[in-house]
């Protein structure tokens, strides 16, 4: 089987960095990482990863959540949600978008893993 592609949609350079590196380490293909809703949908007509780590709040017109959206409707690629915000209606808000994750930051990497290892099994039991 071959390594999942993962594309990072992160506003904070630092966490990129971590999220890169843990990615690295777990073995999955980095495929790229943008900083806005925007920039993530215009990525995705050229590249479709097999994954999306998406921050709720970012750069940009479109936060997180409604950045999904828009994903899910036209491309069907699982998404985890990653926020620093602690709030309780932004998380159901994420929840309720068909989530295939939420996190909490900071991320630790083992969790990331089960959240990805989750999100990808959940979708191709969907879809097959």
């Amino acid at each position: 089987m071959s390594k999942a592609k993962i594309l990072i949609v992160e506003d904070d350079n630092m966490l990129c960095t971590v999220f890169e590196m843990f990615l690295e380490e777990l073995g999955y293909e980095h495929c790229g990482t943008v900083a806005s809703g925007e920039d993530a949908l215009t990525h995705l007509e050229n590249k479709q990863p097999n994954l999306i780590l998406m921050d709720i709040h970012l750069k940009g017109k479109i936060d997180g959540i409604e950045t999904a959206k828009l994903i899910l409707e036209k491309y069907n690629i699982p998404i985890i949600y990653i926020s620093g915000d602690s709030d309780v209606n932004t998380a159901i808000r994420a929840v309720l978008k068909n989530t295939y994750g939420f996190m909490t930051k900071p991320v630790y990497k083992d969790s990331l893993e089960l959240n990805i290892e989750f999100a990808l099994h959940k979708h191709n039991l969907i879809n097959n």
